[in-house]
């Protein structure tokens, strides 16, 4: 300030002299052209007019500060409340004045929730005892109240696939929304396995503040076995606290959350609250595996336990008739056919419902038979049809006449149970198609049957174990390990084990990084690559290199954790030399005892390996000569007795043999005359053979 002042002096009496000048913007009244006044200093005639400059320079400086006070402690009161109308908006977001208790009486609401479970019994049938659990956590709130910024319900929804969970859900809300009980009809749903990635939080924090702005009375959050295991505490977190405390500083941009960082903004969102909000946690998984996953304060925090129990013989006949009488009613306005059905059509659908499918598949079933009779008006021209849904040998069909002449129409393609066995044999046929191994052939074969006879004790209410399919394939190279692997993986998806099917095939370099916090992201991705299917670590051994080993026995932990958590939705394979593998189950306890299948793949027989060495060269497109087979059984004996038995005695060895046989058979071609060329013909000169002897002597013998 003192600086400024005496620049301010300067400038006024510059060269003994007193200079002012105007700076105003006004224009003189005199168009006549004014020169600045310049007067002769005289200190004794001036003193007065500097002392004013003083003190105006020392008023305008204060005026300047106040101003400026004043406008910083304005945008602080406009943040500020900036920032409580939002938490409001976001508290208040979910209920109506009704759902609040401020209006209506108590026998409207009982109406309203009576109407509610009506429409709820006619969306979903057969598990009443779970619609009524499911009222009872929407009426809650509005009997024993709430806390003050705390969420309306918080409710976990069990059960299986199928068995009316969402259909439940969402229409009692829908009812309720009608009826004015709840500000909104709406639920949103939150599929937790879209952050399956580490570093998901920021992606799922944003989209649980859309979700919390959108209006919507209540949140469902599912599929949380799916997600990165940092998700899981801002869930639990909100279900328990009411309200997750946000990891940065962030604020809403163009009704986004966005990270600020240490940027200056004005309503900086420190936590995002699911007051007023109902919140339900949807998922097939048990009460124990919730209290697993989330720990026991998440389930006590819980007001409602809802679970659909397995529909009984009854609920899937009136499913199927309440299926069946919108299938015809859905016929006649879209395809103008009229159609009844018979009784034993109704035990015919009913029929089609599979476990891990629920009811779902006897909608399906219904629905390739609308396909089917869509496709026969549009390709045969068929109007006003009138007919019946009669049960036939393989399903469903209608049954009508047509120019006198009774028909029958029925869904093309294999049924639901049909196509599944139609995959089960192909698989069967692939590896029946192995050379050998027959052992471990019937090991795997029985795991259907086992499958199968859990399935029947759970639909038979009897206790049923999900057998543990994890296995460790040990053996020298080429043996088959992969191959079989990967027919497995198909195998359990055939017979209903897996959802997914496929094969990852990952080593030590996919699984470990390079730097200290790299190696359990690359083996969580791996692991959720897989989920669904079968993960298949080729030379698992490699994984522990002894106790020193950090990066290694941090994949080994992941692995083992990341199996526990998939129980039932991922397949493990190990493999590797069975002395190495001996010594890498030791890296840690629960590894043993969580691959209790321990398969040894033989060495090939001599015998089994001409049979390899004939499958490559059909598969390659040329014959073998009958004068080949011989000489070639006596080298693999020979081998077998006399070589390695980490590079003998496996089908590398065969197939490395006829790529010779091959490359020799095409030199050999190339020098005789075009009439006399064979060119799909392997001879034993092209396996090297002139003879037995020379076979014998190349092998060593």
């Amino acid at each position: 300030m003192k600086n400024d002042i005496d620049a301010l002096l300067e400038a006024m009496f510059r060269n003994g002299k007193l200079n002012l000048k105007g700076n105003s913007e006004k224009k003189p009244a005199s168009p006549e052209k004014k020169e600045p006044v310049s007067l002769e200093w005289d200190p004794l005639e001036n003193s007065s007019q500097a002392q004013q400059a003083l003190q105006a320079v020392e008023q305008g400086n204060h005026e300047i500060s106040k101003a400026l006070q004043k406008n910083l402690e304005q945008l602080a009161r406009d943040a500020e409340a900036e920032l409580k109308g939002l938490e409001q908006h976001l508290q208040q977001d979910g209920v109506g004045a009704v759902s609040a208790g401020n209006a209506g009486s108590e026998k409207d609401l009982e109406a309203a929730f009576a109407a509610a479970r009506r429409e709820a019994g006619e969306a979903v049938l057969g598990q009443e005892e779970f619609l009524s659990s499911l009222l009872i956590a929407f009426k809650r709130p509005f009997v024993a109240g709430r806390e003050e910024n705390t969420p309306l319900c918080r409710a976990a929804v069990l059960g299986k696939p199928g068995t009316g969970k969402h259909s439940a859900l969402m229409t009692i809300a829908a009812s309720l929304g009608r009826q004015g009980v709840l500000k909104s009809p709406k639920l949103v749903s939150l599929d937790l396995g879209n952050y399956r990635e580490p570093g998901s939080e920021k992606l799922f924090i944003q989209d649980l503040y859309a979700a919390l702005k959108s209006g919507a009375s209540g949140l469902v959050f599912e599929h949380f076995e799916q997600c990165h295991p940092s998700v899981l505490p801002l869930v639990s977190s909100l279900f328990r606290e009411g309200s997750i405390p946000l990891p940065s500083r962030y604020a809403e941009q163009k009704g986004l959350l966005v990270d600020i960082g240490n940027a200056l903004a004005p309503g900086v969102i420190s936590s995002l609250s699911g007051a007023g909000k109902y919140l339900f946690l949807l998922t097939e998984k048990s009460e124990t595996k919730l209290a697993d996953a989330f720990g026991m304060p998440f389930l006590s925090a819980l007001d409602d336990l809802c679970e659909t129990k397995p529909f009984s013989e009854e609920s899937l006949k009136r499913i199927a008739e309440k299926v069946l009488k919108a299938f015809c009613e859905r016929a006649n306005k879209q395809l103008h056919f009229t159609l009844t059905y018979d009784p034993s059509a109704v035990n015919a659908l009913a029929d089609a419902f599979l476990p891990e499918q629920g009811a779902a598949a006897i909608q399906e079933e219904a629905d390739r038979l609308y396909r089917a009779l869509s496709e026969a008006k549009l390709k045969q021209g068929l109007t006003a049809l009138t007919g019946k849904v009669i049960q036939a040998e393989n399903g469903l069909a209608v049954r009508y006449e047509r120019e006198g002449e009774e028909k029958l129409l029925q869904a093309e393609g294999a049924s639901g149970d049909a196509a599944r066995e139609a995959a089960v044999q192909s698989v069967k046929q692939e590896l029946s198609e192995i050379v050998g191994l027959r052992e471990i052939k019937e090991y795997i074969l029985s795991l259907e049957d086992n499958f199968k006879i859990q399935q029947l004790r759970r639909e038979k209410g009897m206790k049923a174990e999900s057998p543990s399919m994890h296995m460790i394939f040990t053996g020298n190279p080429g043996t088959g390990k992969t191959t079989v692997a990967r027919i497995v993986s198909r195998y359990l998806k055939a017979i209903g084990v897996l959802g997914g099917g496929q094969l990852i095939e990952v080593t030590r370099a996919d699984l470990v990084g390079r730097y200290v916090g790299h190696t359990a992201p690359l083996t969580q991705k791996a692991i959720q690559s897989a989920l669904g299917g079968v993960l298949f670590i080729d030379e698992a051994y490699s994984l522990f290199r002894g106790k020193d080993d950090s990066f290694g026995l941090e994949a080994i932990d992941t692995l083992v954790k990341g199996m526990e958590d998939h129980r039932d939705g991922l397949v493990v394979i190990l493999a590797g030399y069975s002395r190495e593998m001996e010594e890498f189950l030791t890296a840690n306890s629960g590894l043993r005892s969580r691959f209790p299948n321990l398969i040894e793949f033989p060495d090939y027989t001599g015998e089994e390996l001409l049979l390899i060495t004939k499958s490559i060269v059909k598969g390659k497109g040329y014959r073998l000569a009958e004068e080949c087979e011989k000489p070639l059984l006596a080298y693999f004996e020979a081998a077998q007795r006399e070589g390695d038995p980490r590079t003998n005695g496996n089908g590398r060895m065969a197939r490395n043999k006829v790529e010779e046989a091959v490359l020799s058979c095409s030199r050999r071609n190339m020098k005789l005359p075009e009439e006399q060329r064979e060119l799909d013909l392997l001879l034993p000169e092209d396996f090297g053979f002139a003879d037995e002897a020379n076979a014998k002597s190349e092998a060593g013998v």
